[in-house]
């Protein structure tokens, strides 16, 4: 009893002798020209704290170092002293002119929980890093961040149970310029470690590359062990997207055939432009990943010294960063001629010809490989088309035949 009584009054002392601090860095401006190397924005970490680095402005130049330092690079005292830190709504802008730097952008080794929200990384050679030595992270996410032209977009490097979820990652690089991928998955071997970065999950995600840059790169089989990876849209305006495995290359197909990406597609999330990153329309592709995760980008976000403004998922998810607000229900489809609707659809969808001298009579359906799943006779202005259980969720082609008519197409995306 004496022995317990002295540890408790040990820990109590220990926390009035080391509280914990509390630290908000908001609405900064952290501009450095130095073209060497530089340490870059270095968070204090002797002590626990709890961090909070949010709505700054950072433009570096450096070839080498970190632009936000906020962990460890090894094993150390100062680890886990960030635990939980939030870094959010943050703009990081490289304008260095060396092509071969490896310059950390935002740097969070040897802390777990992190979470890493509404940033815009532009031109940051390493984007964004989580490293250990073999540490789980429960409760972080790296979460509807927009990472343009990176030299390898994000690093997981020993380290378990990484999130990343409803990013939007485009390079306009070629893989001579960066043999990484927007993705690195790999163990850290750094002063003799082994340790794999087991159980990454990415959803949610859209991958554009002009240039067949590696969308996501697993170094090790070891990683591999629970990795999950699905309902993300990947474009490469140069040919198939292309994916790694250790030393082998994997065309989409050959991903797919390993059970990965089965609820993906390959299609243009077609941008406004390439430096807001809002698609034109909704991308209704996306996995109900929970109300703790339901917040991303507005189209309309912008980054100052202000939080972005953000929109709410609602029952069909969106894929990418940015977020289309719900359109309040309506009675009635828009389409005053002909609509399929809803869709998404879930084991029905409804045919509705609204112009008498319109009236289309055969529907057939086809897969993405252009065969035909399915045909129904079309019967007045309104029809139910009952889908068969045997249709996997994907992205379908509709098309409408009538007499005398030009035939209608569409595109129509089927969800469990």
């Amino acid at each position: 009893m004496k022995g317990t009584l002295l540890a408790i009054l040990f820990f109590l002392s220990s926390l009035t002798l080391y509280p914990q601090v509390i630290l908000t860095i908001e609405g900064k401006e952290f501009i450095d020209t130095e073209t060497g190397t530089s340490t870059g924005y270095v968070i204090p970490r002797e002590l626990p704290t709890s961090l909070t680095f949010r709505n700054n402005y950072l433009s570096f130049a450096n070839a080498s170092g970190y632009m936000l330092l906020a962990g460890d690079e090894t094993p150390g005292d100062n680890n886990n002293n960030l635990d939980g830190e939030i870094i959010a709504g943050n703009r990081f802008i490289w304008n260095g002119t060396v092509e071969d730097s490896w310059t950390h952008s935002v740097f969070t080794g040897y802390n777990v929980n992190v979470t890493l929200k509404y940033n815009y990384l532009e031109r940051t050679p390493n984007g964004i890093q989580r490293k250990s030595n073999g540490m789980i992270d429960q409760s972080g996410v790296i979460a509807y961040n927009i990472i343009k032209n990176p030299r390898v977009g994000i690093v997981v490097k020993g380290i378990n149970g990484i999130r990343i979820f409803n990013n939007t990652l485009y390079s306009d690089m070629t893989p001579a310029k960066t043999y990484r991928a927007l993705i690195d998955i790999h163990t850290n071997t750094d002063g003799g470690l082994n340790a794999p970065s087991k159980g990454t999950k990415i959803f949610n995600n859209i991958f554009y590359t002009r240039n067949r840059v590696l969308n996501i790169w697993v170094y090790e089989d070891e990683c591999l062990e629970e990795f999950e990876c699905d309902y993300n849209i990947y474009w490469c305006e140069s040919g198939e997207p292309v994916f790694r495995i250790g030393d082998k290359f994997k065309s989409f197909s050959q991903w797919q055939a390993l059970g990965y990406d089965t609820h993906s597609f390959v299609i243009d999330p077609k941008f406004s432009d390439f430096n807001d990153f809002v698609p034109q329309e909704r991308l209704n592709y996306g996995k109900n990943l929970g109300d703790e995760f339901n917040e991303g980008l507005a189209i309309n976000a912008v980054w100052s010294n202000v939080s972005p403004q953000t929109a709410f998922q609602d029952d069909i998810w969106q894929v990418g960063a940015r977020i289309y607000e719900k359109i309040a229900a309506i009675e009635e489809p828009l389409d005053t001629v002909t609509h399929i609707y809803p869709n998404p659809a879930k084991g029905h969808f409804y045919v509705l010809n609204n112009a008498p001298e319109r009236i289309y009579k055969t529907l057939i359906v086809y897969n993405s490989m252009g065969d035909v799943i399915m045909q129904q006779d079309l019967d007045g202005q309104l029809n139910t088309v009952h889908l068969s259980t045997g249709i996997s969720a994907g992205l379908y082609t509709v098309k409408l035949d009538g007499d005398n008519l030009t035939s209608y197409h569409t595109k129509l995306v089927i969800i469990d």
